[in-house]
């Protein structure tokens, strides 16, 4: 039976027209995505399904999960200092699905670290229906200090990146970065459900062999290969994969190993999450609770006093939750080549710039 797509977190910010526009945007993510590149051995998708199509009975759904603190940063940076410093200093470095904002007071102790992994297109469709549900948002999540003008530009549309939300010190209302969307991950899944196969005839297995040949996102972050090489093997077994209803980036766990906390609190109290339900959470603050003697910058990871919100993100791990159904039913057919490699006897088609972007996840 068909349906709805309902938004992440189960959030109920929207009005039923916000809503509509909202399930036409993730639609549209779908039905490009179930199209493949016209490029030689862009395989076919037909594995690849819309679930709002409908979902069989058998249907079954699997969480995939990756560290949230960026893996490019962590191979470039000499030391942990250096790579919690850069991811700080630009917020566009912070490319696994999850960003944040440091607040510190006025001798730079750390007293707030919000996280979240909110997509932005939802905030725009939200602010083209209901700009002011979208100011009160920023206004209890960001600074009671948002003005409407902080989020629009001259001709009335949503500004992203704006005042309160382009950098990791001001706040972080939802995530910017290119690579960091809904539709991104339903694209990666789509080009993962293409079964590729090497010359010797047995199929590609591997995380890193699989993005690679299949060319559907960064081999060197944490996010891409862990979704594709998932994904791959439902599609396999000869299911058919998707992305489960809600379509959605969310919080899996925060992990406190290490952690010392002054007066013996828990390091949970200081930990909350802020917007969607339980196991679909889209926002967590780092905090000391009300009335503490300390303040973030006081707690110690691993005997290091927190500075960075990276400390933080180390430890936190994000997730979308796969979909597959009418188990074992679907058609493989593998591809012989990697996506893009020239074909014997004839040229490589040139895509148009638009599917370039696409395979680009831009």
């Amino acid at each position: 039976m068909a349906f709805k797509f309902t938004p992440p977190g189960d959030l109920t910010d929207m009005n039923a027209a916000a809503a509509e526009d909202w399930h036409n945007e993730v639609t549209s993510y779908f039905n490009a995505s179930r199209v493949p590149p016209p490029i030689s051995f862009g395989g076919s998708r037909n594995q690849f399904f819309n679930p709002a199509d409908g979902i069989s009975a058998d249907a079954i759904e699997k969480e995939i999960g990756w560290a949230a603190f960026p893996r490019p940063l962590s191979i470039a940076s000499a030391t942990d200092e250096e790579r919690w410093f850069l991811a700080e200093e630009n917020r566009l470095e912070q490319v696994e699905y999850c960003e944040w904002s440091t607040t510190r007071d006025s001798n730079g102790k750390v007293t707030k670290i919000s996280f979240t992994c909110e997509d932005r297109n939802y905030f725009r469709i939200l602010f083209r229906r209901q700009p002011d549900v979208v100011l009160a948002l920023y206004r209890e999540h960001v600074s009671p200090d948002v003005e409407m003008s902080d989020l629009m530009d001259g001709l009335g549309n949503y500004i992203p990146a704006n005042r309160w939300n382009a950098n990791s010190s001001d706040g972080a209302m939802h995530m910017i970065g290119q690579p960091n969307t809904i539709g991104a991950a339903v694209e990666l899944v789509a080009g993962a459900s293409v079964v590729r196969r090497n010359a010797d005839g047995t199929l590609k297995t591997g995380a890193r062999e699989l993005i690679l040949c299949g060319r559907y996102g960064d081999v060197e972050r944490h996010s891409d290969p862990t979704i594709g090489a998932e994904a791959n093997e439902l599609a396999r077994a000869g299911h058919f994969v998707s992305v489960a209803n809600p379509p959605q980036l969310a919080f899996e766990s925060i992990s406190f190993a290490g952690w010392d906390v002054p007066d013996g609190v828990a390091p949970e109290a200081c930990w909350s999450y802020t917007r969607g339900s339980q196991g679909r959470a889209v926002r967590g603050v780092l905090q000391a609770p009300e009335g503490a003697s300390f303040v973030i910058g006081d707690i110690k990871i691993d005997d290091k006093e927190i500075r960075f919100g990276g400390q933080v993100a180390d430890g936190i791990r994000i997730k979308v939750t796969g979909l597959a159904h009418r188990l074992g039913q679907a058609l493989i057919e593998p591809e012989d080549g990697c996506l893009g490699d020239p074909v014997v006897g004839g040229a490589t088609p040139t895509p148009e710039v638009g599917q370039l972007n696409r395979l680009r996840r831009i």
